[in-house]
């Protein structure tokens, strides 16, 4: 498994336990993973500080910068510990009985390797002798993640998403899968189509700019273009395929059964081509906007369908007391504002009220 080997080669050439066809090996796979290389220099430098050392402001300020570089690594690290972690150096002032400070190195690499494990950013799934091992990228609620697939393309992958890969990626083939939101940068390779997974479509190119949004809690999985062309296969249809032109999206209703019932129970149709969205007030692409950081929407979308959006872009539940108000159709942009602020913006625009508990968020008239 890759990420196995990179942890056991890693380890190996920190200690100076790896001979010379392990350290080529381990540089090849930093070839094609560029998060990796900074994990290893980052670790590789943590590791060789062994020697304790006594408690003072230099010690603690080098412990600050350690906090902030783990921050940067697009971790909800603030989430995973309730307590500012200057509550932790406080204790350990106050302690009489520990003379000597935990190595600054090895807490921070404790620290780190548990913020890998514990956000799932990149971990091999065991497989059955048939299967090839997977290497799976996760994000959960409130977080947003940058990687970079071996064969260059890069992918950002949303808040609540799931992508896999087999280790034999863009040898032969280049296919993932994906649940959740994706926006995808694909390398051009005509001999080696780049192919995505969903449970109701399959996309294929061979190099462009698109994102795939399929999650299974809402009504449709959608493709949207910015450059280049995509193929997308409906699979409940007998394989249906549907070519997009840049600044098109196609929309596929992750319930076909209504349409073998001969019942139509969506407001639009099962499948739907039609031209992205742009905010009225910048023209940024609302189905892209995410990438940038921006939590966009307009009239065109519901109370409901915006709280699906915000549940996932602040790691929130919302619920709605009356269906009235998760009707309402409204609009908005928010990057760096709270939770708080985004629903106080809201309510003074379209005169709902709110109550928030904990994590919890009821919509009430």
């Amino acid at each position: 498994m890759i990420a196995d080997r990179f942890w056991e080669l890693l380890s190996k050439k920190v200690f100076a336990e790896a001979n010379e066809a392990e350290l080529k090996e381990f540089e090849e796979l930093l070839l094609h993973r560029s998060d990796w290389k900074n994990t290893s220099e980052i670790l590789a430098l943590l590791a060789h500080q062994s020697q304790p050392i006594e408690k003072n402001n230099e010690s603690e300020q080098a412990f600050e910068k350690h906090i902030e570089r783990l921050k940067k690594t697009d971790i909800d690290f603030i989430g995973l510990y309730p307590e500012d972690h200057q509550t932790i150096v406080e204790e350990e002032r106050s302690s009489k009985f520990t003379k000597w400070a935990l190595p600054i190195g090895v807490l921070a690499i404790i620290v780190f390797i548990f913020l890998i494990i514990k956000n799932g950013i990149v971990r091999s799934d065991n497989t059955t002798e048939n299967q090839p091992p997977l290497s799976q990228v996760t994000t959960k609620p409130g977080s947003k993640t940058q990687i970079q697939l071996p064969d260059g393309s890069i992918v950002w992958l949303n808040a609540n998403s799931n992508l896999t890969y087999d280790k034999d990626f863009g040898k032969t083939l280049r296919e993932v899968k994906l649940t959740g939101e994706a926006f995808f940068d694909v390398v051009k390779d005509h001999a080696h189509p780049f192919v995505i997974h969903t449970k109701v479509i399959d996309v294929k190119v061979l190099g462009t700019q698109f994102n795939v949004k399929a999650y299974p809690n809402e009504a449709y999985t959608e493709t949207s273009l910015i450059r280049g062309s995509v193929e997308v296969t409906v699979k409940n249809r007998s394989n249906e395929k549907h070519y997009l032109k840049p600044n098109e999206k196609i929309s596929v209703a992750n319930n076909m059964e209504s349409e073998t019932a001969g019942v139509e129970t969506h407001s639009k149709p099962l499948i739907l081509t039609e031209t992205l969205t742009y905010y009225h007030a910048d023209s940024t692409v609302i189905e892209t906007s995410w990438v940038d950081n921006k939590l966009t929407f307009q009239e065109n979308e519901t109370f409901r369908q915006v709280a699906l959006k915000m549940e996932r872009w602040y790691g929130v539940n919302i619920s709605f007391a009356d269906e009235e108000v998760a009707e309402i159709r409204l609009y908005g942009s928010f990057t760096s504002e709270t939770i708080n602020q985004a629903l106080e913006a809201l309510h003074e625009g379209f005169g709902f009220n709110y109550k928030i508990t904990g994590n919890n968020i009821l919509i009430t008239k």
